[in-house]
């Protein structure tokens, strides 16, 4: 296997993440590949986890997913076109096998930036990682590849407490295995205006994190990423909330 450290990877790399599931992390991810791409940047998604919940969003069948391969032999993505700027590598349930069969390897933090590296994409465009809800192999391999990252976090009693955990292994992989890993910021899902835990929880963030923004409990992107079509989604509100942290984004990429 090849270790791609002191490789340049030219197009930006974000890795979408948080070890509690059920924050509207994959969501967050879909949400904001649409919208970038929408703005004419190229945008390459990379469903990282298991339960293949990005891949299923856009309607796609990821039964023949080839990931776990590409990521074991460290040789290049599969790449399928959404839309217009927008591409997917999909996965599925093999994806597990990686974190025992790649546990053992000496290189396991680089398989996936080096099967990036043998990957032709737009030295232009970005790459947004779903990770999955833990820390395993896969995710400390998104984390190692990427230039920076997004917690997507959910308004509720223990949501800061996962993060103590998440944020210890970002400074421990920034010092000795990816220096260039900035902290992006974090987004608050799932938000009821009225309701004061929003607020509280966006306080207690904004000490640690920039907040990028909070997006709004919406019935329509729900029902968008369960069919399938969350590309085809335009009316939405959680969309529009979404947009202004696509903004956001897209200001991190340019500088």
């Amino acid at each position: 296997m090849i270790d791609c450290r002191g490789t340049a990877i030219h197009m930006k790399i974000i890795a979408i993440t948080n070890q509690k599931g059920g924050t509207a992390k994959t969501t967050s991810t879909a949400a904001l590949g649409v919208l970038l791409s929408r703005r004419g940047i190229p945008v390459h998604l990379i469903d990282m986890d298991p339960q293949a919940d990005l891949t299923a969003a856009f309607g796609i069948d990821g039964s023949n997913s080839r990931l776990f391969d590409c990521l074991r032999d460290q040789s290049r993505l599969e790449v399928i076109k959404v839309a217009e700027s927008l591409t997917i590598s999909p996965s599925n349930l093999q994806l597990l096998r990686a974190e025992s069969e790649l546990l053992t390897s000496t290189s396991r933090e680089f398989v996936l930036r080096t099967a990036l590296r043998n990957t032709e994409l737009s030295d232009e465009g970005v790459v947004l990682i779903d990770c999955p809800p833990s820390l395993g192999v896969l995710s400390v391999a998104a984390l190692s590849a990427a230039q920076g990252i997004c917690v997507v976090v959910q308004p509720g009693g223990f949501e800061l407490q996962t993060l103590v955990h998440l944020g210890q292994t970002v400074d421990l992989l920034r010092q000795y295995v990816n220096p260039e890993l900035q902290t992006i910021g974090a987004i608050v899902t799932n938000s009821h205006r009225r309701r004061s835990i929003t607020s509280q929880v966006v306080d207690e963030l904004a000490s640690q994190y920039s907040v990028l923004g909070t997006i709004r409990s919406d019935a329509r992107i729900v029902y968008a990423t369960t069919a399938g079509s969350i590309h085809r989604l335009r009316s939405s509100s959680a969309m529009e909330d979404y947009d202004a942290v696509a903004d956001r984004i897209a200001e991190w990429l340019a500088v």
